[in-house]
């Protein structure tokens, strides 16, 4: 199978499973596997598509925490300039530069918390449902094994 169908399939079973319980998601992702899939190519399609959910795993990790990106930065700057609208207000030739200026950081402030908020609640779900994909991978490789060894073991008479 080539990269972009497992990907389409990992995306599919994290679209499904925002909507769907768990065990509905992982019984679709099963069907698919099957019905895509030759017999002898589930196998590789499962080994396939844990090292990549696992990639996920660790790129969503690494690289796209809201909390390391620019409106972070953003963030902690409109922190700084609350500090100086306070500053401007205790000032009586500034105060109502430092009224307008505290209302609008405050204002932009929470605004941006929450998109980064929801930033960060979304990358942790998509994250969670790759762990479930590939625990359930595991599971389903572990419960194949027995049944692969006893078809190569020869046959007593």
């Amino acid at each position: 199978m080539k990269i972009e169908e497992i990907d389409r399939v990992i995306e599919r079973y994290a679209e499904e499973r925002k909507h769907e319980t768990r065990e509905v998601a992982q019984e679709h992702f099963l069907a698919y596997a099957y019905l895509v899939c030759r017999a002898g190519e589930v196998e590789q399609f499962m080994k396939s598509t844990r090292s990549l959910v696992g990639y996920y795993v660790d790129s969503l990790s690494l690289f796209d925490n809201p909390f390391r990106n620019s409106r972070a930065h953003w963030l902690l700057f409109m922190l700084l300039w609350f500090f100086f609208s306070i500053y401007m207000i205790l000032d009586d030739a500034l105060y109502v530069v430092g009224i307008v200026n505290l209302t609008g950081t405050i204002i932009f402030s929470k605004s941006l918390w929450g998109i980064i908020w929801s930033e960060w609640l979304e990358t942790s779900l998509l994250i969670a449902y790759y762990r479930e994909l590939i625990d359930f991978i595991d599971g389903q490789q572990q419960a194949r094994a027995p049944l692969a060894e006893a078809a190569k073991a020869p046959r007593g008479q």
